[in-house]
């Protein structure tokens, strides 16, 4: 039985999280705290070639871009200072880290003008603390960059489509066989405009090794920057984070990370993102 590769934990990020309960529990101050999680030793599978996904259109930064960004261990999310994309999608630069390698592979390509999504999944993240290497197995790192949207309304329901998913990967908690350090993911998400501010909620079924789990979170942004924290996410266990996006012509996002517990004991982690209008 094979065991996976860990990553190390990025630095501190630019911006402190606003936090929010949500119905899984509570969260802790800070952008970049590491989760606390013992993932096992590494091995160093060859990884597969080629690059996976595509965009509809490239990015375009807005007047508050921002980004999340997470590996085994770490999450972080800030606002985007940097930002590079290549021709087919993929991202080499999101704020201080920096994707490259021969090859450096990027899976799960997504995105249009408002957003660009994927999984690093084989190069190296170099940041100010130093280099990660990805060596193809587990040990990706989902990454998400969208504009905050200017304002929030004070009324309105939307409905969200069915969204786009990287890859769940593998992070812990029970072994499993290689062949299930990634899995798929479907959900839903909705947002409702109040006088308190925009309630935002989103639900995760995530399936690796014939194994499921689900995961669901919810809270109330009163800032448009705000990211919410809900149950055991900075601290391995299951749990999302939720933002909201500007999705263009009058249309939003959910931007939404996630951790969950599968039915066999073993923890995955990914990033979805749903228009909604």
């Amino acid at each position: 039985m094979s065991t996976p590769n860990s990553v190390r934990r990025f630095s501190p990020g630019i911006l402190l999280l606003t936090l929010a309960l949500s119905a899984c529990g509570g969260g802790s101050s800070s952008s970049d705290t590491p989760a606390v999680v013992n993932p096992p030793p590494p091995v160093t599978p060859p990884a597969s070639s080629g690059d996976t996904g595509s965009v509809s259109a490239a990015y375009v930064q807005g007047a508050s871009p921002r980004y999340i960004l997470m590996a085994v261990a770490s999450q972080r999310t800030g606002i985007l200072t940097r930002v590079t994309q290549g021709s087919n999608g993929a991202l080499s630069v999101i704020a201080d880290a920096t994707f490259s390698g021969t090859p450096a592979i990027t899976r799960e390509i997504s995105g249009d003008a408002s957003f660009a999504q994927g999984r690093w999944f084989s190069g190296t993240i170099t940041d100010a603390s130093g280099t990660t290497i990805l060596s193809g197995n587990n040990a990706s790192a989902h990454y998400s960059v969208y504009n905050a949207v200017a304002s929030l309304p004070t009324s309105g329901s939307l409905q969200c489509e069915a969204g786009s998913f990287t890859a769940p990967s593998y992070t812990g908690g029970a072994n499993v066989q290689p062949a299930a350090y990634f899995g798929t993911a479907s959900g839903s998400a909705s947002v409702v405009f109040g006088a308190t501010g925009a309630v935002l909620a989103m639900t995760v079924d995530a399936t690796a090794g014939g194994s499921t789990g689900r995961i669901s979170g919810t809270g109330t942004l009163t800032r448009p920057d705000m990211s919410l924290i809900g149950g055991g996410f900075l601290g391995g266990d299951s749990g999302t984070l939720l933002a909201l996006g500007d999705g263009g012509a009058g249309r939003y996002l959910v931007i939404g990370g996630y951790k969950v517990v599968l039915a066999n004991g073993a923890n995955y982690q990914g990033i979805a993102t749903f228009h909604c209008s």
